[in-house]
């Protein structure tokens, strides 16, 4: 068997050179001793090299030229992302504006019947017409507060109720 692997590790280091005398890999062994020169170290270049004249070089920025500075880290290249409002911030701007019977979903609406205003239909719309009316949030709050003093402000048919009314002002 150690023969056998012996023939198969000579056939590999036997076999005959790839085309443009590149190999496909280079096996390394650990008991070599190799030292390397930082010249061999760096990557050898591909193809043959093309010179060009004067005229036809790339023009390359001089440094500490130009308009932005050449950053330090990574974090400098993302610094003026944090100054410009984001789209949930323009989102949240301009989301729900309008009346309070448009903007409160079905679901919502029925959760709200049941739970907040003990299924009565003209309770609830009365007093979505008063706090459209209101023109603002703290106005509204003492509203409900003043008609609704049972309404628990922790639960969160009420607290989702409050989101959307903050939504109208």
């Amino acid at each position: 068997m150690l023969v056998q692997l012996s023939r198969k590790i000579d056939a590999l280091y036997g076999a005959p050179p790839a085309p443009d005398g590149i190999n496909d890999f280079e096996l390394e062994t650990f008991s070599e001793k190799r030292t390397t020169s930082p010249e061999e170290q760096l990557p050898k270049p591909v193809g043959n090299p093309v010179s060009l004249s004067p005229d036809e070089a790339p023009a390359i920025p001089a440094e500490g030229s130009g308009d932005r500075p050449e950053p330090g880290t990574v974090g400098d290249l993302f610094t003026g992302l944090a100054q410009r409002p984001t789209l949930a911030d323009s989102l949240a701007k301009s989301r729900n504006r309008g009346p309070l019977r448009e903007i409160i979903p079905l679901n919502d609406k029925f959760l709200y019947l049941k739970v907040l205003f003990s299924e009565d239909h003209h309770l609830y719309e009365k007093t979505l017409s008063d706090l459209q009316s209101l023109p603002t949030m703290q106005d509204a709050e003492k509203y409900l507060a003043l008609h609704f003093p049972t309404w628990e402000l922790s639960s969160p048919a009420v607290q989702k109720f409050l989101s959307r009314l903050e939504d109208v002002f």
